[in-house]
This record gives structure tokens, sequence and C-alpha cells, in this order.
């Protein structure tokens, strides 16, 4: 099967923003920014990366190097959403990661693309959470490409089963929201 993953960096992080005066995804960790460790982990997957991002965040271009790019003029999760999966026509299915999630490991997307082989719509679950990312079939680009606002696909994920994935990686679970979130992972 082949898959893209397509991450989303167009959001403004203002929870974040208000309490800090930074932008998440350029904040460092560990000496690199948020952002660059979650494409470093999602690249080390072996799949192709999509990046969703707003065109005026020119910070975060320069950290993408090779990854395909696509500009969304919305912060909104669903349109992010629809714009990297309509760059994906040549793909059999997506996998929908956040780039606030720098622990996520290249072996847990791996682990939903194995997945997406077998069933159309893919989450991990983490001892008793469902967390991220989400893998979707070519089957539900057309829904996909649809949502707007900011709840992403949640009603896909609450109207159409959803094959599980048992992981252990708490990355799946990890984003960043606020700076203490940072420190508390650290």
């Amino acid at each position: 099967m082949k898959t893209a993953i397509v991450l989303t960096a167009a959001g403004m992080g203002r929870r974040f923003r208000h309490a800090s005066g930074e932008h998440k995804l350029l904040t460092a960790l560990n000496g690199k920014a948020v952002l660059k460790h979650t494409l470093d982990q999602a690249r080390a997957s072996g799949m192709e990366v999509v990046v969703v991002s707003r065109p005026e965040d020119v910070a975060i271009h320069s950290l993408l190097g090779d990854a395909m790019r696509v500009l969304c003029a919305s912060a909104g999760l669903g349109e992010s959403i629809a714009a990297g999966v309509s760059a994906c026509t040549d793909y059999d299915g997506v996998i929908v990661a956040l780039g606030d999630m720098p622990w996520l490991t290249a072996a847990s997307y791996r682990a939903v693309n194995r997945a997406l082989d077998t069933y159309p719509l893919v989450r991990p679950w983490v001892g008793d959470r469902a967390g991220h990312p989400v893998g979707f079939s070519a089957a539900f680009f057309p829904a996909l490409r649809q949502l707007t606002g900011d709840t992403g696909a949640q009603q896909l994920l609450q109207h159409h089963p959803v094959h599980y994935v048992p992981l252990r990686d708490r990355g799946c679970l990890e984003d960043v929201d606020y700076p203490d979130d940072l420190r508390r992972m650290r």
C-alpha cells in the first residue's frame, strides 16, 4: 500500500503562544524545533511526508527540506487535513499526524501503516486511550477533502468502525499545547 503521512503544521498554537510568546512548532526541544523532531520521525518511517502549513509561516517552510509542501490559508485542522489529502491523489492511504507531537516514533507510523493494509480506518491504542496518528484508506479521501473547521476528522472516527492498533508509544498521546508540556516530557 502506498501511503503518505499528512503532517498538519498550519495551526496558530494560540494557547502556547499566549503562555510563552513563541510559536510552539518552532520552540526548541533538545536543541531543535518541535516540528523538526516530528518531521524527522515521520521521515524515518520511510513514507512520503506531506506538510500542510500557512503561506506566511516562512520559518516553518525552512525546516521542511524535501518534504512535499501544501499551503493552506486557514489554520483550521479540518481545512489542513482536506488540503493535505487533496495533494495525495496518487496514494492508497494517508496517515494524518499533528505537527506538535514530537515524541511520536517512526515505529508507530509504520504500525499504523501496516494495519492500513487490512483495515480502512486505523488508530493507535496506548494503555486505555486512543492516540495519533490516524490512518485512512483512499475510500475516506472524498470525506476528508470536505473537512472544515477545527474538529478535524472526529465525525468520521465517530461514525465508522475504527481498528485500534495496540502500541506502547506514549508519544501517540502526548502533544504540545503549553510550555509545561515540553518541560514535563523532557
